[in-house]
């Protein structure tokens, strides 16, 4: 699988694309606008087939429902029940977004862990939500 992340000047993170098929990430990347190539870093990963699980924590971690299992069980509740620990987003496919080279990772279906999500009922839908994307696996 390969993941185009991209960084701004200010520091800024995304992720451009993801694809199976390394033709198909150097064609979006060959259609990332002129300006904003220098930002784009195309990295492959060592995994196969969706769904992709991306952690988003000051940097960004691949894996499957696993490791998204094992972030949520690490997690020590903050005390605000609005705090954001980290993003989960799940891919269920090829994410080739009409603006190539900018930021549109709010496309992709996502989870806010707050200390909100730790606890039921939403803890629950995660978890189950988890599954679903386990079976729905292409």
């Amino acid at each position: 699988m390969f993941v185009i992340e991209a960084v701004n000047d200010k520091g800024w993170r995304w992720i451009s694309a993801i694809c199976l098929k390394p033709a198909t990430a150097e064609a979006f990347l060959e259609s990332v606008p002129a300006e904003l190539r220098a930002m784009q870093k195309l990295v492959e990963l060592p995994i196969t087939a969706y769904p992709l699980f991306v952690v988003d924590e000051n940097g960004f971690q691949y894996g499957g429902a696993d490791l998204v299992r094992a972030r949520l069980a690490s997690v020590t509740p903050h005390g605000s029940e609005d705090y954001i620990h980290f993003n989960v987003y799940i891919v269920r496919d090829d994410f080739l977004p009409n603006r190539p080279g900018e930021d549109s990772m709010g496309d992709i279906y996502h989870w806010h862990i707050t200390d909100w999500s730790l606890q039921p009922p939403r803890s629950e839908v995660i978890a189950e939500e988890l599954l679903e994307a386990e079976r729905r696996a292409v």
